[in-house]
């Protein structure tokens, strides 16, 4: 093989190669992105429904919160139905585990179960774990 033909194999190698990484660092940038947009979408909605949560136990909690609701909610079985809506749509962006707590919170709606399902929508969006325990994060009410 000529010098000539060496020089255009490498020069073709590295435009190849380029091309391809150009191709990949999109891809990746792009997952990322979607990474975001989705933690971000199911921050939103996890507030949402802690909220919700908070009012379906206790009705007068709703005064605390200004709440942005289609149809407003006058009662905790109100809430409650809006919880159960926000379950079936969860099925599709939450974690098994949020799913689950969420379940048994509407099965059995109490703080350890309010408590519980926000620790585990907590280490979702953010990956992170506590070791704090129930009675450590409970609010004592006067």
């Amino acid at each position: 093989m000529t010098l000539a033909a060496q020089i255009i194999s490498v020069v073709t190698a590295l435009g190849v190669g380029s091309i391809i990484g150009v191709v990949i660092k999109h891809l990746l940038d792009r997952n990322a992105e979607l990474k975001i947009k989705l933690k971000t979408i199911n921050e939103e909605k996890y507030k949402s429904l802690l909220v919700f949560m908070a009012c379906a136990m206790d009705i007068n909690k709703r005064r605390y919160f200004s709440l942005h609701e289609q149809v407003p909610n006058e009662t905790s079985e109100d809430y409650m139905n809006q919880l159960k809506e926000y379950y079936y749509h969860s099925i599709l962006y939450s974690s098994d585990k949020v799913i689950l707590c969420l379940k048994e919170f509407i099965d059995k709606p109490c703080k350890e179960n309010y408590i519980n399902t926000a620790k585990e929508m907590r280490k979702e969006l953010w990956e992170k774990d506590t070791n704090l325990k129930f009675s450590e994060l409970l609010l004592l009410e006067k």
